[in-house]
């Protein structure tokens, strides 16, 4: 933003710069009288012109259209012109000078004022009375020798209606007739030799580069503004989605923190009365209250399970790993299974969505369950990393394993997986041979997050700290070693299970 703001600032001073440089570059022409001059100043002149119809107060626009070539500057240009009473000439639309006598020849040299392309030459006689004419030569010599002569003649110029306006710069239209013949250059009663001659320059200024031109300064300070303008609306945008996410955060936690404290507790309550009843009850009562407690320990695990879903606190790789640790750990400690975790000491500081988190907890739900019952394995490996932007999860056991071509790709297991996967934009690939084990890997991109967002979220985070330091019942900080990651001890079962 700086930067726009930067050359916002650089375009405005430089179109007040180019509004006021010219004034001084036209208004000053430079001027030379001659008062005896050579025969030689009338060469490249044509003949005198006019309209069909000369009349006194009569006023008469010519216009002629030229090409300067492309391949080479112009190094010299000299406009030779005079008129019969006066006469007004412009250059594309700027004007060059003007003359009210005769007899006198005005030259103007345009070094430097001519750039490759088309032009346009217009000239506006008056003819105070009697006879009446407009004689010119207009000489361009270019870098390399190439000379573009242009003279009066009734062929090439055309008369313009005074009807018309922007006349200076405008295309011919077919209500343009030809200029009309009035005399020969030297035909009395004009002259051979002018009596005087008037040498003129500096009367335009010198072309300047497109980046310079005013039109293009403008279209900067414009395009600028808009993308300030634009700038604006997105940051404000960010600010609204950002404040909203502050909220969904709040209520998650409020959410996590109800179902813990409220949901958790009641059914910790349930399961301790019905082990204390289990213990002066008959047999034949035993059996349904051991299911019921059952029951409720499994209840208490998919509650943790939520609770740790929706907490937003929990939203980060390390605590992700911890949680996965702690539940394949848990899961595996009645069977027969050893478990071995390879995991970093320390992982990144990534966010991990609610979404990712959800998805790949589950799928390594499902890939443990299926280890656990058809494997007949003695050994699972559960390694968690990431590489550049993508986090891996591996998970391979030393069972029995199975043929992948043989097995069907309708099952439910699979498909959820790679469904689950996909949904957050990762891979699921399963890898097995009979009497080699199973291996199945999760592979998830994670986006590095934006500037802006990096700041909201640290934002975010303090102003929760700071509203509420008790956070909701979590994952604690343990070390991962590769054969006993400590467990939390639990607090709403009698059951370890994880947090």
């Amino acid at each position: 933003m700086s930067f726009s703001l930067f050359c916002l600032a650089l375009c405005f001073a430089s179109v007040r710069v180019r509004a006021s440089a010219p004034a001084t570059a036209s208004n000053s022409p430079t001027i030379f009288y001659v008062t005896a001059p050579r025969p030689e100043v009338t060469n490249g002149l044509g003949c005198w012109i006019w309209d069909s119809v000369t009349f006194n107060k009569q006023t008469v626009r010519l216009w002629h259209r030229f090409e300067v070539p492309k391949t080479n500057p112009i190094v010299r240009a000299e406009l030779r012109i005079a008129a019969d009473n006066a006469f007004k000439v412009w250059l594309d639309g700027q004007e060059l000078g003007s003359g009210s006598d005769w007899r006198t020849l005005s030259i103007y040299h345009l070094e430097g004022t001519l750039n490759p392309g088309a032009h346009v030459l217009a000239v506006e006689g008056f003819n105070d009375n009697d006879q009446a004419g407009v004689i010119l030569g207009f000489r361009l010599e270019t870098a390399n020798g190439q000379i573009v002569e242009i003279r009066s003649d009734p062929a090439s110029w055309r008369v313009v209606p005074n009807s018309e306006g922007g006349w200076e710069t405008a295309r011919p239209t077919e209500n343009w007739p030809n200029a009309s013949f009035a005399a020969n250059f030297g035909r009395v009663p004009w002259w051979q030799i002018p009596a005087s001659v008037l040498h003129i320059s500096g009367t335009l200024p010198k072309p300047i580069a497109v980046w310079q031109s005013r039109e293009f300064q403008v279209g900067l300070f414009a395009g600028c503004g808009v993308f300030v303008i634009i700038c604006l609306h997105l940051l404000v945008q960010l600010v609204s989605q950002s404040k909203a996410h502050r909220l969904v955060q709040a209520e998650r936690d409020r959410i996590a923190r109800d179902i813990h404290d409220d949901l958790g507790s009641k059914l910790t309550q349930l399961l301790l009365t019905g082990e204390v009843a289990q213990i002066g009850s008959a047999p034949a009562a035993s059996e349904p209250l051991s299911q019921m407690c059952d029951g409720a320990r499994n209840i208490l695990a998919t509650i943790d399970e939520v609770v740790w879903i929706v907490n937003s606190q929990q939203d980060n790789l390390e605590d992700f790993a911890i949680y996965v640790c702690k539940y394949v750990q848990h899961f595996l400690q009645l069977t027969a299974i050893r478990c071995r975790f390879d995991v970093a000491t320390e992982l990144p500081a990534k966010n991990l969505s609610q979404l990712v988190r959800r998805n790949l907890f589950l799928a390594i739900k499902e890939a443990v369950n299926n280890a656990a019952k058809h494997s007949q394995a003695t050994q699972l490996t559960l390694r968690i990393e990431l590489i550049g932007s993508q986090l891996n999860v591996v998970l391979a056991d030393n069972g029995h394993g199975f043929d992948s071509a043989q097995v069907s790709q309708e099952r439910n297991g699979l498909i959820n997986m790679k469904l689950r996967l996909a949904e957050i934009g990762g891979v699921c690939q399963v890898a097995s041979r009979l009497g080699e084990g199973c291996q199945i890997s999760f592979h998830v991109p994670l986006k590095p997050p934006s500037l802006f967002k990096t700041w909201f979220q640290a934002r975010n985070r303090e102003e929760t700290t700071a509203r509420d330091p008790l956070q909701p019942e979590g994952v604690g900080s343990p070390t991962n070693t590769a054969e006993n990651p400590p467990v939390k001890s639990p607090e709403t079962s009698p059951v370890a299970k994880p947090q």
